[in-house]
């Protein structure tokens, strides 16, 4: 297995990989927990779980935008004319997704605040469909940013949508794994017979990740020779996740959790690692200026403001409580 990251970029691309992971990890409790209790009101469901998870929505939903802000500011360097680019060419409706961010996470909260069912039906299914909204739009950018013979005709055509093919197998892969990754941390908060909806949830969306996977791949799709390896790896981890959560329904109480734990992480890694490799023919050389620029000292005393930042926050709560 071959690292397949190297060259000037080489750290950022490290650093991107991770706090990627990490963002990703949030928005898939946030996506998949909002349908989860959206279905269950639906239902009128009496359900422990859905309240646990509704309760915490809105704390989640910061946790995802608060950890998106670093690959987001990595996407804007590694990838900078691409990027903004393919911002310009999908304009106003690319730019909704801010607002868009913005609906979704008030409705989180009234969701949890609403005494009546009616209200927390409207606001969950509003929740849900801003979020479905923002997943169709990165996932847009994402393949725009590689398609670069498309920006021409783009332009041309004056349309605000990128209607590539690519777009829906993506979209459902990453659906599929959000459930997943939802499930990993979910799990944690149930005990008993309480886990294994849980578990239900995260083998039917490893499940449509497959399904996600395998039509990507009948339309071409292949993973670059650099990554080869860490898609060996992914597969692997997530033939282990499957035998994991088997494990969990069967004995919720044991420790198949705990190997969830894991494997879920290397196969989200991996999968991230996977994910980054066919743009590395896309990142242009770094100007000399960017190369002799520093900001350690900087960025050392923002990390020491912030630590103290923190440190104080966190005080302040346990002397409130």
């Amino acid at each position: 297995m071959i690292w397949p990251f190297t060259g000037d970029a080489a750290v950022w691309l490290a650093l991107y990989v991770l706090v990627f992971a990490l963002h990703a990890a949030f928005v898939g409790y946030v996506v998949i927990g909002t349908a989860y209790a959206f279905v269950q009101a639906l239902r009128r469901a009496e359900d422990p779980t859905a309240e646990r998870i509704r309760d915490r929505l809105p704390f989640m939903l910061g946790c995802a935008i608060t950890a998106g802000v670093a690959p987001l500011l990595f996407l804007q360097l590694l990838y900078q004319r691409r990027f903004y680019t393919a911002n310009l060419l999908l304009g106003p409706r690319w730019g909704a997704v801010v607002p868009a961010l913005i609906a979704g996470f008030y409705a989180l909260y009234l969701a949890k605040a609403a005494s009546r069912l009616s209200w927390r039906r409207l606001a969950l299914g509003g929740g849900l469909l801003c979020f479905l909204f923002v997943a169709w739009s990165w996932t847009e950018l994402h393949l725009l940013m590689r398609d670069e013979p498309a920006w021409r005709e783009l332009y041309a055509a004056g349309t605000r949508i990128y209607a590539d093919a690519g777009v829906a197998p993506r979209l459902v892969l990453w659906l599929g794994a959000m459930a997943a990754l939802f499930a990993a941390i979910a799990v944690w908060w149930e005990r008993g017979a309480a886990r294994r909806p849980i578990a239900a949830i995260a083998l039917a969306g490893l499940a449509v990740a497959t399904i996600g996977a395998g039509w990507l791949a009948a339309r071409g799709a292949a993973a670059p020779d650099a990554a080869h390896g860490w898609l060996h790896l992914a597969i692997a981890a997530t033939a282990v996740t499957i035998g994991a959560w088997i494990w969990t329904w069967l004995r919720p109480d044991g420790a198949g959790a705990s190997v969830v734990a894991g494997a879920t992480a290397a196969a989200l890694l991996s999968g991230a690692v996977v994910r980054e490799a066919p743009r590395l023919a896309l990142l242009e050389a770094p100007r000399p200026a960017a190369l002799e620029a520093g900001g350690l000292p900087v960025f050392l005393a923002t990390l020491v403001l912030g630590a103290l930042a923190i440190a104080y926050v966190a005080r302040l709560i346990r002397a409130a409580r």
